[in-house]
């Protein structure tokens, strides 16, 4: 039985686990958005992929 709960928790333990970490995507998007976007990035010394995932997480946070 107590093997039972264990197991039960350790597999929740790492579906957390599973859920919390990075995923990656790929999208289109037009050429003028892309060079904005790798100027800025260049301005604030950060990758064109943290930029991008920094505004994606900002907008999704005014929705919420």
């Amino acid at each position: 039985m107590t093997y039972a709960i264990n197991r039960t928790e350790q597999n929740t333990q790492n579906q957390r686990m599973i859920f919390r970490s990075p995923k990656r995507i790929s999208i289109t998007i037009p050429h003028n958005a892309y060079e904005h976007l790798l100027k800025q990035s260049d301005l604030q010394g950060r990758s064109l992929s943290n930029l991008a995932a920094f505004l994606l997480e900002s907008a999704l946070g005014k929705q919420a």
